[in-house]
């Protein structure tokens, strides 16, 4: 399936009412067949009704049939319905391509993805990389006010860790977060390669708005040069490991969230994608209180995004 095709879908859905994007999310939960998105769509496009072909408005009822109307374009002389110009006019797995959608939201796993959808896993593997892309080309938005800035590691359990900053077989993410005091505003991660000037401030510089950002970090001197390039920055001497949560608290909770999340949901994830699903956290964290339109989030991003091949997403190169 094409994006461009994707996208026209997402937006039939897109301006479907509250009332109406509630009744397909439930009837997608109840494992309905797609014929009540079908039944939706039509009944938002009957309102105004555009030519699929050429887009004029300039159209009348041709015939009635079940369970679409057919119009006739006065401009090209075509005749279409509410689903022509969509996936949904041709796509054969319309329902799979919904409950995949639903599924991610939920935030299930791809074994659990593909069984709720009948898929094989590969496809689900597949299609999910194809959303957390979409995902991770959207531009983030910078985070501002009190920001709490650390790493963590992430690793198979039973790895060897390294006593400092010093990486050996896990994978080092970086973070900031706002502090809004009694919650966290939005967040930023990413992978690097190294707890260095050179990987950390480019991260942080990137992340913040330095017109109206202060950066609170430990006195790690990965984050030595952040004053030196323009931003705020309140270094906080740790001292001893225990006070490390309590100088970031933040910081060390949306970390303990994403070791959770992963370890929870994926049982671990490969470094080769390792920033993909740092960017869905990352969408879901920010976008907490829109849980009921999480649904809604992820078909428009995925809209956006290129069709994946598997040979393609099994040879790529880590980022």
């Amino acid at each position: 399936m094409e994006a461009k095709d994707f996208q026209a879908l997402v937006e039939q859905l897109g301006e479907l009412t509250a009332g109406q994007r509630d009744a397909l999310v439930e009837a997608i939960k109840r494992k309905s067949s797609v014929k009540d998105a079908v039944a939706l769509i039509e009944t938002r496009f009957a309102a105004a009704p555009r030519c699929g072909h050429c887009r004029s408005e300039k159209v009348a009822t041709w015939a009635k049939s079940n369970p679409l109307t057919r119009y006739k374009c006065s401009a090209c002389g075509k005749t279409f319905n509410a689903l022509t110009g969509t996936p949904l006019a041709r796509l054969q797995r319309r329902d799979a391509w919904l409950r995949y959608a639903q599924a991610l939201a939920d935030g299930v796993s791809l074994r659990k993805a593909a069984k709720r959808c009948r898929i094989a896993l590969d496809t689900a593997f597949r299609w999910r990389h194809r959303f957390l892309k979409s995902a991770k080309d959207r531009k983030a938005t910078s985070v501002g006010g009190i920001v709490e800035a650390d790493e963590t590691y992430l690793g198979a359990r039973g790895e060897p860790g390294a006593r400092g900053r010093t990486l050996c077989a896990k994978s080092l993410v970086a973070g900031a977060v706002e502090s809004r005091g009694d919650r966290a505003g939005s967040l930023r991660l990413a992978h690097v390669p190294a707890a260095s000037q050179a990987e950390l401030g480019p991260f942080v510089r990137g992340a913040i708005d330095q017109a109206e950002a202060t950066v609170k970090t430990d006195a790690w001197g990965g984050y030595g040069d952040l004053a030196a390039h323009g931003a705020r920055h309140r270094p906080v001497v740790q001292g001893v490991p225990a006070r490390a949560a309590q100088i970031l608290p933040w910081a060390h909770t949306v970390f303990s969230n994403l070791k959770a999340w992963i370890w929870g949901t994926f049982h671990g994830v490969s470094t080769k994608h390792l920033h993909r699903y740092l960017m869905e956290f990352v969408y879901r964290f920010n976008r907490r209180a829109l849980e009921d339109d999480l649904f809604f989030y992820v078909l428009r991003r995925a809209a956006h995004g290129e069709p994946i091949p598997y040979h393609r997403l099994v040879a790529e190169a880590t980022e």
